[in-house]
């Protein structure tokens, strides 16, 4: 029995509120939480705070080599507040429910950390570090990657930005191998590889699947480039990654319309879908909701994604197909950690939609008839 999937939309927008705002490992969840206390609750406070602290600070610095050991403890001091506060900002930004982009007052924050850091050592790891990860993936900032991974070979977050810088100039190769580093040292979970494989099955026939954080995004392209060659024909974009202007000449060149806003936000998102309605497009499920209200009635919720655009008729039945012949479920039946059980919650659409679906058309498909006949297939209604 064909039918459209909108009647558990509501349903779908409510389980998403228990998601993350960023699709991070369990390792991360507190920093996270704390986070967004701070960007929620906190900000006029620590605003304040961070008005004072460059007051106390404004005195001239010396150099580190001096041997003064006044000036050596203030070198110290203002390298680790510096340092801490790049932190903090990153940090905020990439836990926002509602934007990708850093505000103006957080990017003149970390334009000026990054400052006084520089004066104190441009040659340091922290240095080079935040002066690509405040650049808004600004490939002509790619020196200092260079410069970090040389510095520290293992460090995961150098690893994850090579990855992003990799993917906004288009260099695949370089993208996969800095992927494969990320997955040996598991700072790229097997839970997240599964899932995102499911997320690639959900969006087959569709030409975008757009994703939202690290994750997601990485777990796709690591799919993409280095597992499986079927999911060529859907092209993963990142929200985050759209911050890039060498990212968006790279998409514009592939055909892909982008709004004329500088922000990547929900206006950003909504103008995204509307204006390439064209084409087929799938969402991962990690959005954050507040990207999705504005296009709520626009979305079909189907395995691990929302579609919208240009679509195929989408009825129950693919999606058995769907989840009996193509889902790992991994998350489901194999993984047991807490970044499982996270993954696994997007999954209860489906199941309850299936459900549904075989209780609809319990004894439908077959009946014996009263006198021994053959079993005969029955017709089945299509609405």
């Amino acid at each position: 029995m064909k039918y459209f999937l909108f009647f558990l939309m509501v349903f779908l927008m409510f389980s998403l509120l228990a998601q993350e705002p960023e699709n991070t490992p369990s390792v991360f969840n507190n920093i996270e939480l704390n986070e967004v206390e701070l960007e929620n609750k906190k900000t006029e406070e620590s605003d304040q705070k961070f008005l004072k602290s460059k007051k106390d600070l404004s005195a001239p610095v010396r150099s580190p080599r001096q041997t003064n050991s006044k000036y050596k403890n203030t070198y110290s001091s203002q390298y680790s507040q510096s340092k801490q506060a790049l932190e903090t900002e990153t940090k905020r930004v990439k836990y926002q429910t509602n934007s990708r982009s850093p505000s103006i007052q957080s990017q003149q924050r970390m334009d000026h950390e990054l400052e006084l850091l520089k004066e104190l050592d441009d040659q340091s790891f922290d240095y080079h570090l935040y002066r690509y990860l405040s650049g808004n993936y600004d490939v002509s900032k790619q020196n200092s990657l260079y410069k970090a991974i040389e510095i520290d070979s293992s460090n995961t977050s150098v690893q994850q930005l090579l990855v992003a810088n990799s993917v906004a100039k288009g260099d695949y190769n370089e993208a996969k191998k800095y992927l494969i580093k990320l997955a040996k040292s598991g700072s790229l979970s097997q839970e997240t590889i599964a899932y995102t494989e499911d997320v690639l099955k959900s969006s087959a026939e569709n030409e975008i699947l757009l994703t939202h954080g690290t994750n997601d995004s990485f777990g796709c392209f690591y799919n993409q480039y280095v597992v499986y060659n079927q999911f060529n024909s859907t092209l993963v974009i990142s929200l985050d990654l759209l911050k890039s202007q060498s990212y968006r000449e790279l998409l514009l060149k592939k055909g892909i319309n982008l709004p004329d806003l500088e922000t990547v936000d929900v206006q950003y998102f909504k103008e995204f879908c509307d204006l390439n309605a064209s084409k087929g497009i799938s969402i991962s499920m990690t959005f954050p909701i507040d990207y999705l209200r504005p296009i709520s009635k626009q979305l079909i919720p189907f395995g691990l994604v929302f579609r919208t655009g240009k679509q195929v008729p989408l009825c129950a039945s693919d999606l058995e197909k769907l989840w009996n012949n193509s889902f790992n479920k991994k998350n489901l039946n194999h993984f047991h950690s807490k970044e499982s059980r996270n993954y696994s919650k997007n999954y209860l659409p489906t199941q309850t939609i299936l459900k549904s679906y075989h209780k609809a058309n319990k004894g439908r498909m077959y009946m014996n008839s009263i006198k021994g006949q053959k079993v005969t297939k029955q017709k089945i209604d299509k609405e």
